[in-house]
């Protein structure tokens, strides 16, 4: 209120400035009291405050106003003026208690310093008494020549007041200087010890000497808090050089004194209450209260009205008059409660205390009680100011809110109750006849802002909502139009801007045309639309045209009847056109896709399938032959690798249509994936037939094919099934032609081959070892064969080369070459090959520990095994298991493995030989010989092939490569093992030309370690 009522409507001298709707008016207390309510010049509808600022808008929804105290009960429980509004009443008061304490306060300040001064020379009278008891106690001593414990327990027997005591300072100068002779709690202590305060006060003592020093003082010992006024009387004894001093609190001597003063005190301000008390009430009970009251009032309704005008919501308004009701009226509390569509009333907003008010309703279970309630239900005024007139639920939660009034409102508009307004007084007078007749008014004035906000409101959203509408049909990607129907030819009354996008045609031509207008469409979909026009129907049709650039386009109309009582005869249709211009090609394009494919645009796999399950179809039909071949082309794999991608896809492009372009009419070539395809050759007579159309095939990619300036020769294989000799269904010829271009590829590529049933026995032979051979470490059936390797000068057994033997329970004895290739091509040579070794150095383990002394087993290493980057460690693990010593394994590796990637070859040979094996070239000669390789290899051994060994026999050139190769070996400091030896002339011409060890049938076939361990020579060794 204070700082409400400083900007809007103060009272200026004693005079009000209001703002009326005809002219500004000025009016004097006086004057506003003498005028009756309804006069027109001070109606509370038309009256707004000067200078009142526009309120900020308030969200909607409940809110309860944050206000401060303004207005507060007075003494006699009625409403005073705040700070901002101080009446007459207020000031007389001021008046008088000024003049009463000017008059009385100078004879109260001179009494109180007359019994301040007469309290103070009582206390230094006294202490001097006692100081000069002290000295005459003290000479006594002295002369007596006492001891200074027992002088100090005699002066400690001394009593000052309550707290003082007796002290003495040698002031002499020196060492001792300062420090306290006799002291109750500091005896001994120096003039340095203590804290500031202390050695302030008797630095102070020391220089005064004689006389009375007064000083705060506050012992915290004794629980002082504050500082209290201290007196101490000190006097030299020259003699002695001591300080000797009496102290003791002023106010524990002149007590009597300080009882004076206080009574006096008390008595001044209780004669100055008790006159501004009279005063007031008198000036305040019979003048100021009426006036301030009506003038509050006055105002509260002018500020309502102000917020009636100026709220942009319902719920500011609401929050608003609430507000104005409490900051401005002074009343506890204001509540406004809506009815919902049932009538049901409920809170809406509020100020001041109604919150409490509600909780004392809901916790007196007195919800029923409410005067909102009740005015609504009655549609009269509820006022209540007795607790007669309230049942004791109510009455209580009035009491609680600080009420001793209430009154309720209902707010009506025609005959429509929206709601009531409900106030609490503090007294029942601030609810007199006037106010009650102001408040009145004001809830007539609030009913009638609630109306008219919620008719803005409405009308409002209503027109938000058309000019959304609006806005949202200009805005839909969906073509919309109206169509006057009830004509011979429909007419358009509407199209938005999507229809123009839609069909290519300006909205000023449409909009008012007869549908014929409408151009674009084709001929068929403009008359399904005006036949379903005039149906007056609502049906959905699909349209379809070309824009007047030639781009065609589709749509999905749908239209709906709309105005008129008779839906069957309505004067209107709309009309919904959704572009799926882009979903009908996207559908095409996936439905292409679905059957060709999309780099060469040939037919892909799944519509071969049904070419061929129809070709079949009509060959069983009619008695004919027909092929499929498969086409693989040669060496493509170089050409994305090298030449990238982009290139081969360039190159297929261009294959694919010299395929098509090389078929009979009626042919098919499909690409089955990546550089693959597949004809079908229907209607054939034989062998013959087909292959003359796959040599034009052939032929056909014979040519060069350019690709960015670069020419490139292009082979094929080509196999070939033949129905119905190959195969009655497309799964089985088609597998059939696949097997056969492996088979043309095995023969040199660039071939083409038919299918026979023996290439289906391989394949079936090769699946079963497949089939098997994954389960054959599980099931035991590996097993080693040791040949021994002999020195060739002392013919003692030095070694054996580890054999892998598979003996299946079916199958029989399987040999290497049948099984060990595959093994390696299906991943499976990586476990194999680790068992082998384990299992070969354990058996070198047990010859150690039996006795055959020191055999090097010798072990071939697959090239998967080779380029595994952990085979090392994996070697270095199987040694410390089976617990051989590392120099007596040797790995057997083949040339091929050793070329390619030369520097991490030569890293993991190195790393090989860290472990302390040992490293064997095996048939050597027969593959991608490098002298470079062996310089640069840490390799031990060269294993001579035995195909070297079986010519030497025949001829001079076979013996001089093995010569060549042994004298190479043995300047690189290799050993040299020779492979195949089977007769004694090959045994002599190896030793001739200087061979290290030899192997063969000669010395041994591979046996089982059994066998092995029983061969003569080593039981000569042994013995």
């Amino acid at each position: 209120m204070g700082g409400a009522g400083s900007r809007e409507g103060n009272i200026r001298g004693d005079r009000e400035i209001f703002d009326c709707p005809k002219r500004a008016v000025e009016l004097s207390l006086p004057e506003i009291l003498r005028q009756p309510i309804g006069h027109p010049r001070v109606s509370p509808i038309a009256v707004r405050t000067a200078g009142r600022r526009r309120p900020p808008a308030i969200p909607c929804g409940r809110h309860r106003a944050m206000t401060g105290p303004a207005w507060r009960p007075d003494a006699a429980g009625g409403v005073m003026a705040g700070p901002a509004q101080l009446g007459l009443r207020a000031k007389l008061s001021v008046i008088v208690a000024i003049v009463v304490v000017l008059v009385m306060l100078p004879f109260a300040l001179a009494g109180v310093a007359y019994l301040d001064r007469q309290g103070r020379g009582e206390a230094e009278r006294e202490l001097r008494a006692i100081n000069e008891l002290v000295r005459d106690l003290v000479d006594a001593h002295h002369g007596g020549g006492g001891s200074l414990d027992a002088l100090r327990r005699r002066l400690g027997e001394v009593v000052i007041g309550e707290s003082g005591y007796i002290f003495i300072i040698d002031a002499r100068p020196g060492a001792d200087y300062g420090r306290f002779v006799v002291h109750p709690a500091r005896g001994g202590a120096a003039l340095g010890e203590g804290d500031e305060r202390s050695r302030t006060v008797i630095r102070r003592l020391l220089e005064q000497r004689e006389g009375a020093l007064s000083y705060a003082w506050r012992n915290p010992e004794r629980g002082e808090e504050a500082p209290r006024r201290k007196l101490a009387v000190i006097s030299m004894h020259e003699r002695l050089g001591w300080l000797i001093g009496a102290s003791g609190y002023e106010d524990e001597f002149n007590r009597t004194s300080i009882t004076s003063r206080n009574y006096m005190i008390a008595a001044v301000l209780g004669m100055a209450a008790l006159l501004v008390a009279v005063l007031n009430f008198a000036v305040g009970g019979l003048v100021v209260a009426p006036m301030l009251r009506l003038q509050r009032l006055l105002r509260t309704l002018s500020r309502g009205n102000e917020t009636l005008v100026h709220a942009e919501n319902e719920a500011g308004l609401l929050d608003g008059i609430c507000r104005v009701l409490v900051d401005s009226g002074g009343f506890r509390f204001a509540r406004i409660s809506l009815c919902n569509d049932e009538g049901r009333a409920a809170e809406a907003a509020w100020a001041g205390r109604a919150e409490a008010f509600a909780a004392a309703l809901a916790e007196q279970d007195a919800g029923g009680e409410d005067p909102a309630l009740d005015a609504v239900a009655t549609r009269r005024v509820v006022h209540l100011v007795d607790p007669t007139d309230a049942g004791p639920g109510l009455w209580r939660a009035a009491q609680a809110a600080g009420c001793g009034a209430l009154i309720g409102f209902p707010l009506r508009h025609g005959e429509r109750v929206l709601g009531a307004l409900t106030i609490g007084a503090a007294v029942p007078v601030d609810l007199d006849t006037a106010g009650v007749a102001l408040l009145r008014e004001l809830a007539e004035d609030l009913a009638f802002g609630i109306a008219s906000q919620r008719t803005a409101c409405a009308r409002q959203a209503a027109e938000a909502a058309l000019l959304l509408r609006e806005r949202a049909i200009e805005a839909s990607s969906d073509g919309v139009f109206i169509a006057d129907v009830t004509a011979a030819e429909p007419r358009l009354l509407y199209a938005n801007p999507a229809v123009q996008r839609l069909t290519g045609l300006p909205r000023e031509v449409l909009i008012g045309a007869p549908t014929g207008a409408l151009s674009s469409f084709d001929a068929g979909s403009l008359a399904d639309l005006r036949a379903a026009l005039a149906t007056r129907r609502d049906i959905g049709l699909e349209l379809a045209g070309q824009r007047a650039d030639g781009t065609p386009f589709w749509c999905e109309c749908s239209l709906t009847r709309v105005g008129g009582d008779d839906p069957a005869a309505a004067p209107h249709v709309v009309g919904v056109l959704k572009d799926v211009t882009e979903r009908t090609l996207y559908l095409r394009q996936i439905e292409h896709q679905a059957k060709y494919d999309a780099l060469t645009g040939l037919p892909n796999r799944s519509l071969m399938g049904d070419r061929l399950e129809q070709a079949l179809h009509v060959a069983h039909r009619h008695r004919n032959g027909l092929a499929v071949a498969f086409i693989d082309l040669d060496h493509f794999k170089l050409v994305n690798d090298n030449l990238g991608h982009g290139r081969g896809d360039v190159l297929l492009r261009e294959v694919s249509l010299r395929l098509a372009r090389a078929l009979r009419e009626g042919d098919t070539a499909a690409r089955q994936g990546g550089d693959e395809f597949v004809l079908l050759l229907p209607d054939l007579a034989g062998e013959q037939d087909g292959y003359a159309v796959l040599r034009r095939v052939q032929q056909s990619l014979a040519d060069p094919i350019d690709v960015d300036g670069r020419s490139f020769f292009v082979t094929c294989s080509i196999g070939v099934s033949l129905y119905p000799r190959d195969g009655n269904d497309a799964e089985t010829l088609l597998r059939n032609a696949d097997m056969a271009m492996y088979r043309a590829k095995e023969a040199g590529r660039n071939a083409i081959r038919f299918f026979t049933v023996e290439m289906d026995r391989q394949v079936q032979d090769r699946l079963e070892i497949e089939q098997e051979l994954r389960q054959v470490l599980e099931r035991g059936e590996l097993s080693l064969a040791y040949q021994p390797q002999v020195d060739a000068g002392s013919g003692r057994v030095v070694g054996a080369e580890a054999l892998l033997r598979w003996q299946h329970p079916r199958l029989g004895n399987v040999p290497p070459m049948r099984f060990i290739p595959l093994a390696e091509e299906i991943g499976l040579i990586g476990p194999i090959g680790e068992w082998v070794l384990r299992e070969a150095c354990t058996q070198a383990r047990r010859w150690l520990e039996g006795g055959l002394g020191e055999l090097r087993i010798a072990v071939n290493v697959s090239a998967r095994q080779f380029h595994e980057l952990d085979l090392a460690e994996r070697i270095a693990a199987i040694l410390e298991q089976t617990g051989l010593p590392a120099h007596l394994l040797e790995l057997e590796l083949t040339e091929s493995m050793l070329m390619g990637d030369a520097e991490r070859t030569e890293d993991m040979l190195h790393r090989l030989k860290r472990l302390g094996i040992g490293l064997a070239l095996d048939d050597f000669g027969t593959g991608y010989s490098s002298f470079a390789y062996l310089r640069r290899f840490p390799i031990d051994t060269l294993k001579i092939d035995q195909s070297f060994v079986g010519a030497m026999v025949a001829g001079a050139n076979a013996e001089s490569i093995v010569a060549a190769i042994i004298a190479m070996a043995h300047s690189l400091q290799m050993r040299v093992v020779a492979e195949g030896v089977e007769t004694a002339q090959q045994q002599r011409q190896l030793f001739q030309h200087g061979c290290d060890s030899m192997q063969g049938y000669l010395f041994g076939r591979p046996l089982p370690p059994e066998e092995f361990s029983a061969l003569p020579l080593l039981r000569g060794q042994a013995g």
